[in-house]
């Protein structure tokens, strides 16, 4: 469903991205993990030309996301970001349709069903009427993926979506992450949540300094990984719990 190609980023000549290649079928759940300023968020970004990259091909569908209508080919790809990013003027429930109304020219009475079906999914049925300040934390980062699931994306992007959270408001957000992945949402997801790249992963890449240091499986990962680097970070990410 996804496949980057030699993404390539830098900034005033510092590479950030050092050439990242990496593929995602349909269902599946890719974590990237490792250390601030490794480049994963950009690798995020890159991906949905939120940040143009320098160069490298990323195909959505077999299609270049390049060689077609860039707006249209972002809005496949849900992005979830750090802080949450709603419109503090509008209810939840508008949240949730001014991007079905605008990006997709859904009805309102459509966008209104979808947005109903999507708070339900993550737990929010009876918060459509509050406005983003009346909720916590967790709260406004679950309306942000039911916005992002309304859209009907072929792939969900969530970029560090806990770190912004309290320790006890976490919880929430992951429980919904990993239903996502359970129910084949594809996803590739930025996070220093070990528990959830455990138990949601189909794989774990491990970055560091603008390139990809090693790749598998949670078990191996966890249990078997074969770099030196890997280890001490996962055993650092451990110790702080």
């Amino acid at each position: 469903m996804l496949d980057v190609q030699n993404l390539r980023k830098a900034y005033d000549g510092l590479e950030v991205l050092k050439g990242i290649s990496f593929s995602l079928k349909k269902g599946e759940t890719k974590v990237l993990i490792g250390p601030s300023g490794s480049g994963k968020s950009t690798l995020l970004r890159c991906i949905n030309y939120l940040t143009v990259p320098d160069a490298g091909c990323i195909k959505l569908n077999n299609a270049e996301v390049l060689d077609g209508n860039i707006d249209s080919m972002r809005a496949k790809m849900g992005f979830v970001f750090q802080d949450f990013n709603l419109f503090s003027h509008l209810t939840v429930l508008d949240n949730i349709r001014i991007c079905q109304m605008k990006v997709k020219g859904k009805d309102k009475h459509s966008a209104t069903e979808r947005a109903h079906q999507e708070l339900m999914r993550v737990g929010l049925a009876d918060k459509s009427n509050a406005y983003p300040a009346e909720l916590s934390g967790g709260q406004q980062q679950r309306v942000s993926i039911a916005r992002a699931l309304a859209m009907d994306p072929d792939v969900l992007l969530f970029d560090e979506p806990t770190s912004a959270l309290d320790p006890e408001l976490t919880g929430e957000v992951t429980r919904v992450m990993q239903q996502l992945a359970k129910d084949g949402m594809t996803m590739v997801v930025v996070t220093h949540e070990m528990n959830f790249a455990r138990q949601a992963a189909d794989e774990i890449i491990f970055m560091e300094h603008g390139n990809i240091v090693e790749q598998g499986s949670p078990e191996s990962m966890f249990n078997e990984s074969t770099h030196e680097r890997t280890r001490a970070f996962l055993n650092v990410i451990a110790e702080h719990g």
